[in-house]
């Protein structure tokens, strides 16, 4: 609790930045067995406009027997997130944000061959609602499976404790921002834009003499 209120307080100036032509994407990621109950923790994150518009970090209902599964379930949960999101923007007729929120990133190699492969079906019996859940979706293009690497999944950030350079990373790719910096920045970029446009005005002045 020490550390949360300390890292809560040395953040006060942080917030989410929205671009108006910022990525989107979703991703999802488990660390398998790492509740003293040996639940699996499951994280997901959906970032639209450059920053997270959704995210979740939640021990997992039972015990997964591989990383693989508790992967699946992680899965699981960010698919019916993707799929709530998109009615949603459907409601709003947010065309460009319905496109977007079907992506989503996976980390396991397992957990994506399940969603798309049928001949792992009778391996995993024991996972046959979750499994049949997803990849309903996925053949119909609700919703659209990709690999991410590990070091760049941003989900990591939900499930466990990071090494500071990773947290950093994956806290700028949520959109997590420190706004003193950011509106110095801005104003920067402001001031050099507004130089670059007196010497083109000069520059053309001098032309006309």
């Amino acid at each position: 609790m020490k550390r949360i209120v300390r890292y809560l307080g040395g953040t006060l100036e942080f917030g989410l930045c929205y671009k108006v032509l910022g990525p989107g994407n979703g991703c999802t990621d488990a660390n398998w067995g790492s509740g003293q109950d040996r639940r699996s923790i499951g994280g997901l994150a959906f970032v639209l406009s450059g920053a997270a518009i959704s995210g979740s970090s939640k021990k997992q209902s039972t015990v997964t027997l591989s990383s693989t599964q508790a992967e699946y379930m992680a899965l699981t949960e960010a698919v019916k997130e993707s799929i709530w999101l998109q009615a949603i923007f459907v409601d709003l007729g947010a065309k460009r944000q319905v496109e977007m929120v079907p992506h989503i990133c996976v980390d396991n190699q397992g957990a994506l061959a399940l969603a798309k492969n049928p001949q792992f079906h009778a391996r995993t019996k024991h996972m046959d609602i979750q499994y049949h859940y997803v990849r309903e979706h996925v053949q119909n293009k609700q919703i659209a499976l990709t690999y991410c690497p590990t070091r760049d999944m941003t989900a990591d950030i939900f499930t466990k404790a990071l090494p500071q350079p990773a947290f950093v990373k994956h806290r700028q790719f949520l959109g997590l921002v420190n706004y003193s910096v950011e509106v110095k920045q801005s104003v920067l970029d402001e001031d050099i834009d507004s130089n670059e446009e007196d010497s083109d005005a000069s520059a053309g002045e001098g032309r006309s003499c």
